[in-house]
This record gives C-alpha cells, structure tokens and sequence, in this order.
C-alpha cells in the first residue's frame, strides 16, 4: 500500500527524486523559495487518473487506492500526502498540523490501515495482517 501512494505521488511530482531532496534542502537554506510545483488536491486524483491518455495504470488497484484515499478523513489525507508526497518528517508534519511526532505516527498508521481495509474489502480479501 506505501509503495502505491509513493508511486502515485512521484508519478505527480515534476522533480526528480534528486531533485526534489536538493530542492528541500535549499528552502530549509531560504524560507522565500516558493514550491516548484502545484499541489492537486487527492478529492480529484481519481478524476485525474481517468481523464489522462496514457496507457492503464501498472497496477489495477491503482483505482481503489485513489478512492480510498479520497474517502480519508482531511487531516489522515493531509498527513499521507505530507509525508509519502513531500517527503516531510513525522516532527515537521506535527510542526505543520499541530501535533506531536508520535501522534502524527498514529494519525499516519491510522489512514494506511484504513486505506488497506478499503482496499482489501473491495479486492474481496480479508482484512487483518498479513502472515510473515
């Protein structure tokens, strides 16, 4: 599930994976650097995934992934696209939205479990953890 959400992001973000880490580290340098990109808010990335003409995306989830992140609560999508879309750590998360590092952990286990059983409920498996 963390794999989908950081592929679909970076699939988004117009920097490279380099790029994007020299970039973070230059406006940790200027606060005034402005975002090198525009932020697409998750309510439509469904609506985006459908609407481009390429090709079906790799993996057929990729649908119900979309959905049950548009179907997240506001802080637990903020939370995801901080962390796995920007690259931000748990403190500078709970610096942005207000909490400490350990609850924007819990927020973060939160939103991917109940992305998981969105997941799983609509491929028809049953929930639950995985046996290692």
């Amino acid at each position: 599930m963390r794999g989908q959400v950081l592929d679909a992001l970076r699939e988004r973000d117009p920097l490279t994976r380099s790029a994007r880490r020299a970039f973070r580290s230059a406006q940790r340098a200027s606060e005034d650097l402005p975002p090198p990109y525009v932020e697409v808010s998750l309510d439509r990335i469904g609506d985006i995934a459908q609407r481009q003409s390429r090709p079906e995306p790799r993996d057929d989830r990729w649908s119900l992934v979309a959905r049950a992140l548009r179907d997240l609560p506001p802080l637990e999508r903020r939370v995801l696209v901080l962390s796995y879309g920007r690259g931000l750590t748990l403190r500078e998360i709970g610096r942005e939205i207000g909490l400490s590092e350990s609850g924007v952990c819990r927020l973060r286990a939160r939103a991917l479990e109940r992305m998981r059983s969105a997941v799983d409920g609509s491929l028809g498996m049953g929930g639950g953890v995985p046996e290692r």
